[in-house]
């Protein structure tokens, strides 16, 4: 059965790019027609003090979306959530240009991507 597992180990979904949002929530099926669904209710938090050998912090030169920084930095759109977290930001429309942020340096993404994903489980 493919009750809590994550999409990318269920055979019949398509699989899905490491760094996607829905990679770090279980899937789960509902109903008699086997209807797929990610328990999204889950928070994921971050400690206030991060190690500061783990992010660097950039000054946003232009108001620019989230999915935007995060293909400037990562090369991938993907990660537009990460930065929302580590930043503790409620609304990505009102980024404003010179806000610093924090970003998580490449070489600790998939450490982080474990962290987050068994904090959750």
């Amino acid at each position: 059965m493919d009750l809590g597992q994550f999409q990318n180990k269920i055979n019949n979904l398509q699989e899905l790019e490491l760094y996607r949002y829905e990679n770090i929530f279980k899937i789960y099926k509902t109903g008699k027609k086997n209807y797929f669904y990610y328990n999204i209710l889950k928070k994921i938090k971050m400690p206030k003090e991060l190690n500061k050998n783990l992010y660097d912090v950039v000054q946003l030169p232009v108001a620019m979306p989230l999915t935007t920084l995060s293909y400037k930095i990562y090369g991938t759109t993907y990660l537009w959530w990460m930065i929302m977290i580590i930043n503790n930001i409620q609304n990505p429309a009102k980024i404003e240009s010179g806000k610093e942020l924090k970003i998580i340096k490449k070489d600790f993404l998939k450490v982080v991507l474990e962290n987050i994903k068994q904090q959750i489980q």
